[in-house]
Parts: structure tokens; sequence; C-alpha cells
């Protein structure tokens, strides 16, 4: 039995109705239904865990995207598994928006259209990929697909990540010692790190420093990596060129942010890349199926590192 349960009415409907759809009748519940007390899987985002921790039979807490920064770690039983939803197609819709961004600055698309708003016509140099240099922060599931497969459209690509990572095409830094040294070789820097402790406004002004001059910044991260008021601040100094930002550390974005009106910035409403509800249901079944059978589960989570 899985339990839908979610703080936020948004998700607990797009969950519910999902299930509703997707799901074999019977299997699933919400929290507040007698059943709840029999399952055995939470299909989560932003849930009530002290809530959760009642259930007697609850094995495993069950994210339905592929973070678990909604989650607060601490208040996990440690008899409780975490997993999370990893897909081809979330992979590959994050693929292509971070295709979208580079080909964004490599091709000058943010000079042009400020070019149109000052109705100037000038011709800027059409440069290939060969002479980019991109680093991509996070070689997890995600990261490691975007940057082997820019390598592979002939970008220089770099990778930093804790832990040490070996890419095709890639060269990878780990850990702080080498972080300076990866940074100095990124001209866009995207962000794909999981959101923890370490790596909370990861995205501020040391990092922005020992970026090249005229760097741009791609995070489809978690909002809550970057530091807005540095961003600002590097742009304003030109240092930083300008930045593509998916993610918020509010969503909605406030209304009064002076991220609106920068032109330096564009925003995009946390769309960079879903895997599909059908996906998350399906693995959220198996793992549920192999929790009955005792068998390992699909995409577990290190609650100690928080990815």
């Amino acid at each position: 039995m899985i339990v839908i349960a979610s703080t936020k009415p948004y998700a607990q409907k797009m969950l519910l109705d999902a299930f509703q759809k997707y799901a074999p009748v019977g299997s699933y519940c919400l929290t507040e239904d007698y059943c709840a007390s029999q399952a055995t899987t939470a299909a989560c985002w932003f849930p009530d865990l002290e809530n959760l921790n009642q259930l007697p039979h609850l094995q495993l807490i069950h994210s339905m995207g592929a973070g678990i920064e909604h989650l607060d770690l601490a208040k996990i039983k440690s008899s409780h598994q975490v997993c999370r939803i990893i897909d081809q197609d979330h992979k590959y819709g994050m693929l292509s928006y971070i295709q979208w961004g580079v080909l964004y600055y490599l091709r000058y698309f943010d000079q042009y259209l400020q070019q149109q708003a000052e109705r100037v016509w000038k011709q800027l140099p059409q440069l290939k990929a060969s002479e980019l240099q991109i680093g991509v922060m996070g070689l997890g599931e995600l990261g490691a697909f975007v940057a082997e497969k820019l390598a592979s459209e002939g970008y220089q690509v770099s990778g930093w990540s804790r832990s040490r990572k070996s890419l095709k095409h890639v060269e990878c830094f780990a850990n702080d010692a080498e972080f300076e040294i990866f940074l100095s070789k990124s001209q866009i820097l995207i962000n794909l790190l999981p959101l923890t402790d370490a790596t909370r406004g990861i995205l501020s002004q040391p990092t922005f420093e020992n970026l090249p001059r005229g760097a741009a910044i791609i995070n489809s991260g978690r909002g809550a990596h970057l530091k807005t008021q540095d961003l600002l601040d590097a742009i304003d100094s030109k240092h930083i060129r300008g930045a593509i930002l998916d993610v918020f550390e509010q969503e909605p974005l406030d209304q009064q942010s002076p991220l609106w009106s920068r032109a330096e910035i564009v925003l995009t409403p946390h769309i960079a890349s879903h895997a599909p509800l059908e996906v998350v249901v399906k693995q959220i079944l198996e793992n549920d199926r192999r929790i009955s059978q005792n068998l390992p589960l699909l995409n577990c989570v290190n609650i100690k590192r928080g990815y």
C-alpha cells in the first residue's frame, strides 16, 4: 500500500490524479484514509514526516522527483529507506534545456536581444563549439549525462563533484582543493548539484570571482544554491555576463524580486525538465513491490550524504 503524502495542495492533487490514472485501484490512499496505517511506502513532496513516522508498517519514503531537498532528512527514521525518481526522459529534457542555454551564449543571443532593444545592427563572431569551455557542477545521474553529451557535441567540458568521477571526454575535478581550477576553465558554469549543507549558497561571490571574466551561469540545480545579491553584484561589475535561472528559493518568484527586471538574466519557472507522471507512479509502485518481496530498491539515496 502506498500513502500519498504532501503538505502542498497542488502536489497532493497532482500525485492523487496520477495514481488514479496509472495505479491499480486499492494500491494507494491519502494520509487521512483509514488504510494509511497499512502503508509500506509514502509517495512524497514536502510531506509531514512526523505524521508518517506514526505509520506502523512504513518502510520507504519515496520522493516524487529527482531531488530530496524537500525532505527533512533529520526526521526520517533510521529504519526507513529513501528513494527518488530517475528517468531517461527527464535526462533528455534537462539536456535540451542546457543545450538551449549554451547556444544562447555561444551564439550571442543575449547580446542580439539587447541590440534589438537599442535598434543596433551589429554582427558578432560565430564561435565553434570547440572554442567554448563549459563547466558542469554535479556529476550524478543528470550531471554526468549532460556533461558527456555536451562533450560529444564538441564542447570543451569539465566537471566537478565531491567524489572522483571518470567520464568520457570530460575533464573531471573533485573536492574543494580542485574547485578553483575547475572554475577557471568554465566560461559557462552549469549547476546540477544536489542541495546539501555543503552546496547551499555555492553560487556566490567566491565562486563567481574564480570564473573567467565574462562567464555565464545556468542554474538548474536548486534555488538555494544561489546568493542572488552576489550574482547581481557580479553582473554589475561586468565580471559575469549573465545568467539563466530555472530554480528559486521561493517559488513562484516574488513579484518584487530584482531578478525580473534584469536584461542580463533569463528566468524560466522551474520547467527545465520533469519526469512524466506515469513514470513517477510506476517507479514508486515498483519499489513498493520490492519492499513487499524484500528485494533491493531502485534509485536509493544515501541519507548521510543527502543524495
